[in-house]
């Protein structure tokens, strides 16, 4: 194998490194965080392809030890960018230095964990960072690490990603544009949503390339480009353990979900913690099997066939050279794990993509420059009972979870808990955007920060809900297809549609001020003023169904559980056998109450089948049938957005009237946590 005219280098560089430690190690977030790193790491240079080859350590340096992740390679093979964590530091910064050892240089600092950086082809380095200040919405004591974009020397740090969840190992494609893992689950579980999405360097056109609707693989990671194909390899991994994973193929031009375009290469190891799905396609019918290897991490391809990947046989991973039929051949084993190989050598530069952002200055960084979102056809690719029926869109923006217990998880592993629904983050409901007769839609969209969009009908009440965010960068225009879009199309700019025969419009806010969405605001205020007189107090009616305010789970308001109907979590929702009078008629939907393998849980709902087009509870307050109770227009609208966002019974102004966690331990962190004092970090940027 080692005659193979593709091994046209004979130098790799890769990190050698001890397995992360404490509790929840393995979790795809907590591994990669400084207060998880074992000292004893070494970055590497190996010198012949051979387990005999000469090495050559690059870091540490005297006197320093500590811990690394995954270094790159320039394009003209000269340097190395890396993450390095110092034995005597809390956290990863990045740092450049030759292939031959010279000219270190710490190019990040601080408190926060920069991670996994990547050269860019139009001279900028992309990693990401926690520098974002959000913490994983299901896990309080995570800080999570979106994407960020800064200049060769370390300067100017951007955040190009509206995440609030991680964003892992970006990797540059054929094309330009970005390849990378993104962690997002909007109003849908959090076990199964780890898949590939691509960005231009920028930040702008930030689009899914597979799998967000998809349970099989269960995390899709490592991705690397094909030389010379439109395929990428990865890992698929594991949402609770980052070390076990099986090699597959993925070819876009062949489906963006499960099972289309997803070939497995290692055949003979199961897609982890998800299982394999009802089926198992394999990328070459001539695989075999060569020994006992339980799982597979960060492999390189080299061509179609031949990849680099490190190897767990026994209980440490080594480098073999290998191909998609299962030959292998051992490159090299370590004193410890040997990940993230790369080939020392000068490589095409992809092509570069122009800049298009609008990048705010520091002190402009609180306003930057909006963006425009538009569609020709919000309709394209939507079932036919929608057609038409559309009159608005609503734009909400779920905010960036700053703040965190940390020590505690009160209910479904979140905390602050803001919903009984889902792990969910604060909700602000922007506005409504009016949709012209020929279903185009063009306006002013906030940059910098996450959206989704949701279609209403002449009564703001929710048709269709979006599953994912959105965002722009500062100056960006970009359109979509419409609310079912498919990505291997691209968006028609007609300029004969209404919309964009206009201006952009501006979002048109609620007729409110307090817009994150709540319970105690926006629902228990309506119940007190239309429902108190018969169902609350001496009310007749209380017999039957009581709105007095009782605290209940969490010490929150027991009405509430009535009317979300009390959701599970992570397993298929059961009603009850008699349902009391009020139970579930909010009619949201119930966002993880599916088993944790269930792919109807991950797909785009049917249109008018639950939110407020459907829900029992706003048909009874506004058709003045029920004892002629017919709610002022302002309620009624306040009841549908609470509806129509899953029913969160926190906002913002509720989650921060908790004190600033105090507990042993909590000055050590690198970044404190807080929750009344939490910071509001303005995106894109520039960050400190």
């Amino acid at each position: 194998m080692f005659k193979n005219p593709v091994l046209d280098f004979d130098k790799l560089v890769f990190v050698d490194m001890p397995f992360p430690a404490g509790k929840e190690w393995q979790h795809e977030t907590r591994h990669r965080l400084g207060y998880m790193a074992v000292p004893g790491a070494r970055l590497l240079v190996l010198n012949g392809l051979a387990p005999d080859g000469k090495l050559a350590q690059l870091m540490p340096q005297s006197p320093l030890h500590g811990s690394f992740w995954r270094p790159d390679v320039s394009f003209d093979g000269k340097r190395i960018v890396f993450c390095f964590k110092p034995h005597n530091e809390k956290s990863f910064h990045l740092y450049g230095i030759g292939v031959d050892g010279t000219g270190l240089r710490q190019l990040t600092d601080g408190e926060f964990d920069d991670l996994d950086p990547v050269y860019t082809p139009d001279g900028h380095i992309i990693f990401s960072t926690t520098r974002a200040h959000t913490y994983v919405r299901c896990m309080p004591p995570t800080n999570a690490y979106p994407l960020a974009r800064c200049d060769r020397d370390g300067g100017n740090i951007y955040l190009i990603s509206s995440n609030n969840e991680p964003d892992y190992l970006p990797s540059v494609m054929n094309d330009g544009r970005v390849v990378y893992t993104r962690w997002e689950y909007t109003d849908k579980p959090l076990w199964r949503a780890q898949k590939l999405w691509t960005i231009n360097p920028d930040g702008t056109q930030v689009q899914m390339f597979w799998g967000n609707q998809s349970v099989w693989p269960d995390v899709v990671k490592d991705a690397r480009a094909i030389p010379g194909s439109r395929r990428v390899m990865m890992t698929g991994s594991a949402h609770h353990d980052w070390f076990a994973g099986s090699v597959g193929i993925i070819d876009p031009d062949k489906g963006f979900n499960f099972p289309h375009g997803l070939t497995k290469v290692t055949a003979d190891v199961t897609w982890p913690e998800c299982g394999n799905g009802p089926v198992d396609p394999v990328e070459s019918p001539r695989y075999h099997v060569s020994g006992n290897y339980t799982a597979y991490y960060s492999p390189y391809p080299l061509s179609e066939r031949d990849f680099i990947v490190s190897a767990r046989r026994g209980e440490k991973f080594a480098l073999y050279l290998m191909d998609t039929d299962g030959n292998r051949e051992l490159i090299y084993e370590g004193v410890n794990n040997i990940f993230h190989a790369m080939p020392v050598k000068a490589r095409p530069l992809p092509p570069v993509i122009a800049d298009r952002v609008a990048w705010p200055a520091k002190k402009d960084r609180q306003q930057p420059e909006h963006g425009v979102i538009f569609s020709s056809n919000i309709y394209q690719g939507a079932p036919a009972e929608l057609q038409g029926k559309a009159k608005f869109l609503r734009v909400i923006h779920i905010e960036p979870k700053t703040y965190t217990y940390w020590h505690k998880r009160p209910h479904l592993s979140t905390g602050p808990v803001v919903s009984a629904v889902q792990s969910e983050g604060v909700k602000r409901v922007l506005g409504t955007v009016p949709i012209e007769a020929d279903g185009s839609v063009a306006f002013q969209a906030p940059s910098g920060i996450s959206l989704h969009f949701q279609l209403l009908d002449e009564r703001q009440r929710a048709l269709q809900t979006m599953r994912s965010f959105a965002n722009v960068m500062p100056g960006e225009y970009r359109g979509c297809l419409g609310c079912h879009e498919s990505h291997s199309k691209a968006p028609a700019g007609d300029a004969h549609s209404l919309a964009l025969a206009k201006q952009p419009r501006a979002i048109t806010p609620p007729p409110w001020t307090d817009t994150t969405v709540s319970y105690t605001r926006y629902v228990r205020p309506v119940l007190d003023k239309y429902c108190a007189r018969c169902h609350e107090g001496d009310g007749e009616a209380r017999k039957t169904l009581d709105f007095t305010f009782r605290p209940g789970f969490l010490d929150w308001d027991e009405t509430y559980f009535t009317l979300i109907g009390k959701p599970t979590w992570g397993k298929a929702y059961e009603l009850p056998k008699v349902c009391p009078p009020g139970f579930g008629i909010a009619d949201t939907i119930l966002v993880e109450a599916y088993e944790k393998v269930d792919p109807v849980a991950y797909s785009t709902p049917a249109p008018m089948q639950r939110l407020s087009y459907k829900s029992r509870l706003i048909e009874m307050v506004s058709n003045g049938k029920h004892h002629d109770v017919r709610v002022d227009d302002v309620s009624l609208q306040r009841l549908i957005c609470w509806v129509d966002t899953m029913c969160p019974y926190r906002g913002d102004e509720e989650v921060r009237a908790e004190d600033d966690p105090l507990f042993q331990g909590v000055e050590w962190l690198a970044i404190r946590p807080k929750i009344k004092t939490a910071p509001q970090i303005a995106r894109p940027g520039p960050v400190e």
